[in-house]
């Protein structure tokens, strides 16, 4: 079995999290930002058990391996459809092919790229993610410095017309990578608990940073727009010359790739554990599932 170590591991999960933060729809908080915290401290708690369980020389049971199957399908059709949502606010162009056909094209092309990144081996996939992790930082750290810079603290409202449990799952719903992660703990040697215990505390620490640094950039129009922190992205101007709006276009286009190659992989993983003699075309097979889930969301 490939083996990844826990940087890897926290890089390949973060970026899938950082993702689904960018594509938020909705007002945001202080109280947002808490209630994500506190899921990810939630979902540590619950993560711990399975972190012993791998310690002490665990494999999860077939049931287990179906369900998180499952759920990798149906969490690759939500980034899928997150995507396609967000796109039309960043302006990835593909209205002169119309809607549907302009979402399968693009699905298609990413799916195409993931198709690739899958294929070369999850070892592979997790040194590329550390890479493209350093790279988005950066530009986090880029945009949360211009919103410190340029906008006032009293835009860091708390907002009365959410309630903090509310928040909390909101957060947790938003945690669908959960298991991508279970799947890839099981391919660490050792340092289970470490791992986990890293990979939550970065996953609160940054839904925090995004989540509030896009609260003070958009503070003051937060009932005019839809997905708040690529507004804020938008909006944010942390050098005199320019502002960051193509390199954070960039950034989401590799992070959904990234994300939507993790669950591809960890699907992959599951299929050949599941079935050992479905050797070719496993993850052809899981985007294309994918795809078809993120239809059946959007028709919904």
């Amino acid at each position: 079995m490939n083996r990844i170590t826990a940087g890897q591991l926290c890089a390949m999960g973060l970026i899938g999290e950082a993702f689904v933060i960018f594509c938020t729809e909705g007002t945001v908080s202080c109280v947002t930002a808490a209630g994500y915290s506190i899921g990810s401290g939630i979902l540590f708690a619950a993560a711990v058990p399975l972190a012993e369980f791998y310690r002490r020389g665990g494999k999860l049971c077939r049931t287990v391996q179906v369900l998180l199957l499952l759920m990798l399908i149906v969490w690759g059709g939500m980034l899928f459809s997150m995507q396609w949502k967000t796109s039309r606010t960043i302006y990835i162009p593909y209205e002169n092919t119309g809607e549907i056909a302009g979402k399968l094209l693009v699905s298609g092309l990413i799916g195409l790229v993931c198709l690739y990144i899958s294929s070369s081996g999850i070892k592979a996939l997790g040194r590329a993610a550390v890479i493209a992790a350093a790279v988005g930082t950066l530009c986090l750290l880029a945009a949360a410095a211009g919103a410190l810079k340029s906008h006032e603290w009293e835009r860091l409202s708390c907002g009365r017309e959410v309630s903090l449990g509310g928040e909390v799952l909101r957060g947790l719903k938003a945690s669908g990578g959960i298991a991508a992660f279970a799947v890839l703990l099981g391919m660490q040697r050792r340092g289970y608990i470490r791992s986990t215990a890293a990979f939550f505390s970065a996953k609160a620490a940054l839904s925090a940073a995004i989540l509030l640094s896009a609260l003070l950039v958009t503070g003051g129009i937060m009932q005019l727009t839809d997905f708040p922190v690529v507004t804020a992205a938008q909006l944010s101007q942390p050098f005199p010359s320019q502002r960051i709006d193509a390199l954070f276009l960039i950034v989401f286009t590799v992070y959904a790739v990234f994300a939507i190659a993790v669950q591809t992989a960890a699907a992959s993983y599951l299929m050949q554990e599941i079935f050992p003699g479905f050797r070719r075309f496993r993850n052809l097979t899981a985007i294309s599932l994918m795809i078809a889930a993120a239809a059946a969301i959007t028709m919904l």
